[in-house]
């Protein structure tokens, strides 16, 4: 395996922004959005962008465009395109990898590997998330580095791809004893289903920990109702074990990253617009790492 090679589901070059004709813009998704100093300096030679009255120090100490009191980019013009690039041809680099994900994976201090997605939080990417198949994720790295934590998480996700939420937590549970013993040998056999998530535990536990930036995520965490019209659904249960499961190479805990997979798959449940709460799970939880840090805290404990 080479370290320059990039794994991606067989769907993302399907993807492509609608710019204007979006229905939900990420410009006005309420996110502070960083800007590279590269872009910065590049936009100071179009001086009717405005761009240093239009930046600020952001929450985590990057600088971001300042949004305005309807947390709109200053940038997005009416007809929902991007003033920046119309301007001066370019815009920042996170603006233009989004809903593009990247996820480098080490050896040593060598990458082995890295794997592309895209967030659901996008209408146009949930679209083509929702409607993939276990075949879409056949082209992603196989256990062929120099790390045995790596290659066995590798393999073990090949199985994970399929499995249903209510299995997917005692098959972490199977797979951490092997960490935790050092023997790396993948469960045989069906996968026994575990208890469902305490739902009522984990939404209180959101509300009153985590930070919420919509008035909608805070009313559905609060009726905590599963939709009327509930259906599994695999293509996002996929999606999670492909966004996720490998986060646990660093911490050597996979138990709490599938304990992680079904709170969010759970929680996508909540309410009766399937794919609308599908991408608000993403834009409170998915694109917030100490929401999510905080979220694997809780479920570690329980």
């Amino acid at each position: 395996m080479r370290d320059d090679e990039l794994f991606k589901p067989a769907y993302l070059d399907s993807f492509h922004c609608l710019m204007g004709a979006c229905p939900d813009s990420c410009c006005k998704a309420g996110w502070e959005i960083p800007i590279d100093d590269k872009t910065i300096e590049f936009l100071h030679n179009y001086p009717s962008l405005e761009i240093d009255k239009n930046v600020r120090t952001g929450s985590d100490g990057d600088t971001v465009l300042h949004v305005n009191e309807n947390n709109v980019c200053p940038y997005l013009t009416s007809d929902g395109l991007c003033e920046m690039y119309i301007k001066s041809g370019i815009m920042g680099d996170v603006c233009s990898k989004h809903p593009r994900f990247y996820e480098e994976y080490y050896v040593g201090d060598e990458i082995a590997f890295t794997e592309a997605g895209i967030s659901v939080s996008c209408p146009e990417a949930a679209r083509i998330v929702l409607s993939a198949t276990k075949s879409d994720y056949d082209s992603l790295a196989e256990p062929e580095t120099e790390d045995e934590l790596l290659n066995f998480l590798l393999a073990a996700r090949v199985r994970a791809f399929g499995l249903t939420s209510s299995q997917l937590i005692t098959y972490g549970e199977l797979l951490q004893d092997e960490i935790d013993f050092g023997t790396f040998e993948l469960p045989e056999g069906e996968i026994p289903e575990s208890e469902p998530i305490d739902i009522e535990s984990l939404t209180r536990f959101i509300l009153d920990k985590t930070e919420i930036l919509t008035s909608e995520w805070h009313r559905l965490l609060e009726n905590c109702e599963k939709g009327s019209t509930r259906q599994e659904s695999q293509p996002l249960l996929d999606y999670l074990i492909f966004r996720f499961f490998l986060k646990a190479v660093n911490t050597e805990d996979i138990l709490t990253e599938c304990k992680l997979i079904v709170a969010l798959y759970e929680l996508c449940m909540l309410g009766d617009n399937f794919t609308e709460t599908v991408r608000l799970v993403s834009k409170e939880l998915e694109h917030d790492d100490i929401n999510l840090d905080l979220l694997r805290d809780f479920l570690s404990d329980s």
